[in-house]
């Protein structure tokens, strides 16, 4: 299938690298389809929207910006997450080109079933937010 995007022009893409997020990512609800595309071979990816050339997000593991969450097991109820083995977390990541920066959004981490592609953005509540995130050294 072909898709079109801003950054990248026109790819061609089989639909079994689509990734499903059912209730849309917070603010895009209706993009549904999402497909992960390399940054430059380092440790940061692209979320495109297959359905909207200009909606993507820079994204990328915790640990690579030294953070770690603790995923209770009702949290991947909503992907049918079955094995806790196929469970990915990114966390999207904002650049400040100005201040040389950059912000991760660590109370919005995404999670996706690697088995099925099916994903959401878990909101994470400040009280909450302590007990399932921890600092870790960078890999």
């Amino acid at each position: 299938m072909q898709i079109e995007t801003s950054r990248f022009g026109t790819l061609e893409l089989g639909e079994d690298v689509f990734i499903e997020f059912p209730w849309g990512i917070p603010g895009f609800g209706n993009l549904k389809r999402y497909v992960l595309l390399e940054h430059r071979n380092g440790p940061f990816q692209w979320l495109q929207a297959v359905d909207d050339p200009e909606v993507a997000f820079v994204v990328c593991a915790p640990d690579v910006l030294g953070y770690r969450y603790a995923i209770p097991s009702e949290k991947g109820e909503p992907i049918d997450l079955v094995q806790p083995d196929d469970l990915g977390i990114l966390i999207m990541v904002c650049f400040d080109r100005e201040n040389r920066s950059l912000r991760p959004h660590l109370r919005g981490p995404l999670l996706l079933n690697a088995s099925n592609r099916k994903a959401y953005q878990w909101a994470i509540d400040t009280p909450e937010l302590e007990q399932v995130l921890e600092s870790v050294e960078k890999p």
